[in-house]
């Protein structure tokens, strides 16, 4: 009994051998080279390994299709796609947290002026007090200047410590209108940014309205 069991496994075996042996063998592949011609055949020969081709049956249907393998400038270009809309995405995800930032910080348009107006307050205080010092110092430059007209009123060579305080105090005085300057270009920079703030703020309340 054993050995019968033995010997219909191996028939069954062989069977399924030859089952396997005879579908490969009626694979056939459609192919093109590069010079355009079609060919057919039950292998692919290594040089066409690398265009299109099908696997069709006796009717010529296509059971399987090898997409030609992307030469390195569409890979690249794939590649390139990729990275654009990977930012694409990064960049409307920090939109989508400015946007939630935004309506978290402020209930309304007003909230958003007095922001504005605290940060400006600041830097006009600062200006002021800038202001102050400059005024101080073109009043001690005045001094230097009527201290040196003495010396060459009286046919003598101006003092080096007096012109080196003349100097330095002019130096003082241009750091400092340098900082007002400054400090004005970064008030028209927030001016700029709370206004593009509140017109946005108005877009997604007006949104927030339309979509109930």
């Amino acid at each position: 009994m054993k050995q019968l069991h033995l010997k219909l496994s191996a028939i069954s075996l062989a069977a399924l051998l030859l089952a396997a042996s005879a579908a490969n063998a009626e694979r056939t592949f459609k192919w093109v080279d590069a010079e355009g011609n079609t060919h057919y055949g039950d292998r692919v020969p290594i040089q066409a390994v690398a265009q299109q081709r099908r696997e069709i049956n006796e009717q010529g249907r296509t059971l399987k299709a090898y997409a030609e393998p992307a030469s390195q400038e569409a890979l690249a270009e794939q590649r390139r796609q990729a990275a654009l809309e990977y930012e694409r995405q990064q960049q409307s995800q920090e939109q989508l947290r400015q946007d939630s930032e935004l309506l978290a910080t402020y209930a309304s348009e007003t909230d958003i002026l007095i922001a504005r107006d605290n940060e400006l307050g600041t830097i006009e205080e600062l200006i002021r007090m800038t202001n102050i010092r400059i005024g101080s110092l073109q009043k001690r430059l005045g001094e230097m200047a009527g201290e040196a007209a003495s010396y060459e009123q009286r046919g003598k060579p101006v003092p080096e410590f007096v012109q080196h305080q003349t100097a330095l105090i002019q130096e003082q005085i241009d750091q400092n209108e340098a900082i007002i300057s400054a400090k004005q270009a970064e008030m028209d920079s927030i001016n700029k940014r709370y206004a593009a703030d509140i017109a946005h703020y108005q877009r997604l309340q007006n949104h927030r309205l339309s979509a109930r």
